[in-house]
């Protein structure tokens, strides 16, 4: 297996986290973003949507979205389960897992407008626009506020996909672009802080 990443991005960084917690080492290669690698065309040639992660199963096969490649992960190295470990615990996990990959995906539009960092993405930011995304991406992090309750993750005791799905946007917005993420939702900042305590979080 090979994993094409990009360290920083948001979605490579779920299947990174996901590695490290779960201890499982895979050989990588990391895309040099800066001068458009993942636009080349022998990387378009393995993922032609040019984004970051793809992994290469030993058959060949590129599995080209980070969700995926994590569930594939956890078929192929059932031990220590991620996902939960029975029917209950699995769907809790899999629903908070999508409300963060909505959160992902909201945010995400919220930061191409916030910053002018992402010009392949968004050509003219609209601060406007960005004020618009907010209550959207304040509607989340309220749900998500509310399903955390007082666990110290967000499906229980343990850290699960959710959270490793779900931190990574709060990681980009926070550290890359040094912007306020969930930080008037005093639950989830607590979770935030906890879990960037983890060896996983790390840059």
């Amino acid at each position: 297996m090979l994993l094409y990443q990009f360290r920083k991005g948001t979605n490579p960084r779920r299947v990174i986290i996901y590695l490290a917690e779960k201890g499982i080492d895979i050989p990588r290669y990391e895309l040099d973003y800066a001068n458009a690698q993942h636009r080349s065309a022998a990387y378009l040639k393995i993922n032609p949507a040019g984004r970051a992660p793809t992994l290469v199963t030993e058959s060949g096969l590129a599995i080209t979205e980070s969700a995926a490649i994590v569930e594939y992960l956890e078929e192929r190295y059932p031990e220590n389960p991620m996902i939960g470990a029975d029917p209950l615990s699995r769907a809790r996990v899999r629903a908070l897992e999508r409300l963060g990959n909505d959160l992902i995906a909201r945010g995400q539009l919220w930061l191409w407008n916030r910053t002018d960092a992402f010009p392949a993405k968004e050509r003219d930011p609209s601060r406007k626009m960005a004020d618009r995304l907010q209550r959207h991406v304040t509607e989340l992090l309220d749900v998500l506020e509310v399903e955390i309750g007082d666990n110290a993750f967000l499906a229980g005791a343990a850290p699960t996909i959710a959270d490793f799905t779900t931190f990574t946007i709060f990681q980009t917005a926070r550290e890359r672009f040094d912007l306020p993420f969930g930080n008037g939702h005093p639950r989830l900042d607590s979770w935030y802080a906890r879990f960037r305590a983890r060896r996983s979080a790390d840059y």
